[in-house]
């Protein structure tokens, strides 16, 4: 079953299971100015380059087990665990078994006049 954007107080399952792995995929499942989550499902073995947020974010790891590179350094985030990283902190991950990650980005609204 394909993951809708919920409304405001609904309730909705962000975790796949078995062979939902097929059905379910990464994708921003709430997306307003001041914030943002992203649901990753990540097959072992993929891999996110190093990448950073404009806004301060956490990683939780839903399911599953993913190395997390922070400016160089790894760490194992297993299943119900999670860290945070400072905005602009450049991360990447990778999937040590099949994972489910919530990242939740804080967005940053542009303080350049006019705009």
């Amino acid at each position: 079953m394909a993951l809708c954007r919920p409304e405001h107080g609904e309730v909705f399952n962000i975790h796949p299971t078995g062979e939902q792995y097929t059905e379910f995929f990464s994708r921003a499942v709430v997306r307003t100015p001041e914030l943002e989550v992203i649901r990753l499902v990540l097959p072992r073995g993929e891999v996110l380059r190093q990448h950073h947020y404009v806004g301060e974010c956490t990683v939780q790891c839903v399911e599953g087990e993913v190395l997390l590179d922070v400016d160089g350094r790894q760490a194992r985030l297993r299943e119900n665990e999670m860290t945070f990283l400072a905005a602009h902190q450049a991360h990447g991950l990778q999937a040590i078994d099949h994972a489910v990650v919530l990242v939740t980005i804080v967005m940053h609204k542009s303080t350049t006049p006019g705009s």
